[in-house]
């Protein structure tokens, strides 16, 4: 645990603070790259990521002050010192960034769900930041563990789980995922519901290994099936068709041999590929990023 970075003129600097600002820039260069990939207006997509961003940075630490009243009530100024009380929610940054969002497009006249397909793919961007500086500052600490790779937290008795550092490479793998699916043609929609999916799925296995999740698992439950009605909404699907369709799926395996085998050939072999793609990636890191064209100019060229 790192709390804090270091002190500038007696002015302490968390490693929290820190992870947020290169969260949020991360997530502004993702965006940027989309939205010169789809050509859309970049200046207009960068003045609405920064509001909402501000409008979820906002319900992040409203949401977290009332879960955490106790210690804010006596001297109301700790909401905004940041950097001496750290703390932040997911859940409400999420419902802040959406509803600004969801604001913003209307007023601006702009399809809401191209905007979410981008918005959320800085998102996920952040996320992986703001988890690495959560495991740094010790907030959102997980459950005391007595396995080799728990982690000591200032302030607590015991050795933490780090789930801070499995949520992050989750979402990295999720952002790797959704990337490849992003920069090439799909239904407006799409990229957000798969996103939503996917986040509610880790939510709701990672919750539980956290010290305070309560109501949370529930909260996942609902990011889950919000997804899942977005994305049978935006791709014009039917839902009751496709649950049929596994239902028979499903009962193929169980009694016709010759289809489970060929199942399980044909996940083996996605297994594989996923797998040699993400190694693929992170051997040859140098190279994408000069695929990606990088410039640190806004214009066209």
């Amino acid at each position: 645990m790192l709390p804090v970075a270091f002190t500038i003129f007696n002015y302490p600097v968390s490693s929290f603070g820190i992870f947020l600002i290169m969260g949020f820039l991360v997530g502004i260069f993702l965006i940027w790259r989309l939205s010169r990939a789809w050509d859309l207006d970049e200046e207009k997509i960068l003045d609405l990521t920064l509001l909402t961003f501000l409008g979820g940075l906002f319900g992040a630490r409203i949401y977290f002050v009332l879960e955490h009243l106790s210690i804010f009530t006596p001297n109301l100024t700790k909401i905004i010192l940041i950097n001496k009380f750290p703390g932040f929610s997911f859940w409400g940054g999420f419902l802040g960034g959406w509803l600004t969002l969801f604001f913003l497009a209307k007023n601006k006249k702009e399809d809401f769900w191209q905007l979410a397909d981008i918005a959320v793919i800085g998102f996920l961007g952040s996320l992986i930041f703001s988890d690495l500086g959560c495991f740094l500052g010790g907030c959102n600490v997980g459950v005391k563990t007595n396995l080799f790779f728990a982690v000591p937290v200032v302030g607590l008795i015991g050795r933490r789980f780090p789930v801070q550092i499995l949520e992050a490479l989750l979402f990295s793998g999720v952002l790797f995922n959704i990337w490849s699916q992003a920069i090439r043609f799909h239904a407006r929609g799409k990229i957000v519901s798969l996103s939503l999916i996917y986040i509610g799925i880790i939510k709701f296995f990672i919750e539980p290994l956290k010290q305070n999740h309560d109501e949370r698992k529930i909260l996942s439950l609902v990011l889950f099936f919000l997804g899942i009605t977005i994305y049978y909404k935006v791709m014009r699907k039917n839902l009751i068709l496709d649950i049929k369709r596994v239902g028979i799926s499903f009962s193929k395996i169980i009694t016709n041999p010759d289809f489970r085998k060929l199942v399980f050939d044909r996940f083996n072999k996605y297994w594989y590929n996923q797998t040699t793609l993400f190694f693929w990636n992170i051997k040859n890191f140098k190279k994408i990023i000069r695929r990606f064209n990088v410039r640190f100019s806004f214009k066209n060229h």
